[in-house]
């Protein structure tokens, strides 16, 4: 699928984070992912997003003996970089037509695993499953990102979950929702945050 858009927004009706997806030649992919398995990605995604930066940033064969503050500004940076060359500010696009994956229908996947998986050509590579009791199959899709759509991906989830009020206090109320960010570039029942501590073993696997 080539990613135009990727939007993510807050529904205060189902306390979920949704995902929508478009492509450049027609239809969309959609899927619901809970505060469970959003919090747990969010290290992990933070971790790998990261790390690809990092890589892009630095030619093939270049020294490896910089210090760790050095490495850690040049990722800050890059990533910065990134952020400021995505499209935040052009609404979402609804795309006519069927899913731009048939086989996974039109009805948005209900998340519970999610695979982050660090592929050689400097990309990310994220697969989404429904995997519920009593499914008959499951349904699935996969995305493929450069550093800029990850590290925008990676901003529209934390805007989603800042949104949420998911860290906030139990009592605290959520906000109402807004309308979903845009960034343009050419389940189980919730429960508390799984104790996820992401590490550098590729492929990631959250469920």
């Amino acid at each position: 699928m080539n990613i135009h858009q990727v939007s993510v927004s807050y529904v205060q009706e189902q306390d979920r984070l949704m995902i929508r997806i478009n492509g450049k030649e027609g239809g969309e992919l959609r899927a619901w992912l809970t505060r469970r398995l959003a919090l747990a990605l969010l290290p992990v995604l933070d971790k790998t997003a990261a790390d690809q930066t990092r890589k892009a940033a630095t030619p093939e064969g270049a020294a490896t003996s910089l210090d760790e503050q050095r490495g850690q500004l040049l990722t800050s940076f890059q990533k910065e970089a990134a952020l400021r060359s995505g499209d935040f500010e052009t609404p979402y696009f609804d795309q006519p037509g069927p899913p731009a994956d048939v086989a996974v229908g039109p009805e948005p996947l209900l998340l519970t695993e999610v695979k982050v998986t660090p592929v050689g050509n400097g990309q990310l590579r994220l697969q989404l499953f429904e995997k519920l009791p009593g499914q008959a199959t499951v349904r699935d899709f996969q995305v493929m990102m450069d550093a800029q759509l990850s590290n925008g991906l990676l901003h529209l989830l934390h805007q989603g979950v800042k949104r949420s009020q998911w860290l906030a206090v139990p009592t605290a109320a959520a906000p109402p929702s807004d309308d979903a960010l845009a960034l343009v570039q050419d389940t189980a029942p919730d429960t508390e945050p799984a104790d996820l501590t992401p590490d550098l073993a590729r492929p990631k696997y959250l469920n």
